[in-house]
């Protein structure tokens, strides 16, 4: 054989793998072609899958932010800012000061809270949560300041140590309770439109009194209801 006849033999054999493997592709194609044939496509899941597809690789739609449903009432109620507690101290100071009773008062800021401790024995019958001559109209003007605010307000009783008598109120915790209730419902006739909560402490906190303070003046001291407006409303 000669030499060009020999090169040409070997570059038969060299190149007949690519008639086998265009064997192979073909016999894939047909058993593909094969299975689908025996499948039934429904057009509309068709349908769905290629938009579904369309949407997510097209790089110029709209970027969707991952979104809390469970929160989403939260999120749609519009609240407003708490008021600053030094500036309500001074509103509060301006307005309570027209009236005998609400004069009377003391109004301190806390940490978290502004405190106005109206002095009990000036609102309420002795030993009781009935209000006295004055108190109705006072506590209408109290409710009248607090009513433009959006602060969580806790309404909070106190008593002395001197144990209560009768059927009505078993102890100084009910009285100081139920005066807390009147205290909280006269604020929401006045027009606040949040839930007030109450609260009655009776005499545990009496101790917690200054020492230095008389013991006359203590008992008269202990005897109040707190209002306590905090920074901000509590979720």
């Amino acid at each position: 054989m000669s030499e060009p006849a020999l090169k040409q033999s070997r570059k038969t054999v060299a190149d007949s793998w690519m008639i086998i493997f265009a064997d192979l592709l073909a016999l894939l194609l047909t058993f593909f072609v094969l299975m689908f044939s025996m499948n039934s496509v429904q057009v509309s899941k068709w349908k769905a899958v290629v938009e579904a597809l369309s949407e997510q690789l097209n790089p110029e739609r709209a970027k969707v932010d991952d979104t809390d449903w469970e929160k989403v009432e939260t999120a749609l109620v519009y609240k407003e800012p708490a008021l600053s507690l030094v500036y309500l101290k001074g509103i509060f100071e301006d307005k309570l000061q027209y009236d005998p009773i609400l004069q009377r008062s003391s109004i301190t800021v806390l940490d978290d809270r502004l405190a106005i401790s109206l002095p009990a024995d000036m609102i309420f019958e002795q030993g009781s949560s009935e209000l006295g001559k004055d108190a109705y109209q006072a506590l209408i003007e109290l409710g009248d300041a607090l009513r433009d605010i959006s602060n969580k307000i806790v309404v909070v009783g106190h008593t002395d140590l001197e144990p209560t008598s009768g059927a009505r109120y078993p102890s100084n915790w009910e009285l100081s309770l139920v005066r807390a209730l009147t205290v909280s419902k006269m604020i929401e006739k006045s027009g606040y439109a949040n839930p007030i909560e109450a609260y009655g402490n009776g005499s545990s906190r009496f101790k917690e009194m200054d020492e230095a303070i008389d013991l006359d003046n203590r008992f008269v001291l202990a005897r109040r209801v707190d209002v306590m407006i905090y920074k901000e409303e509590k979720k």
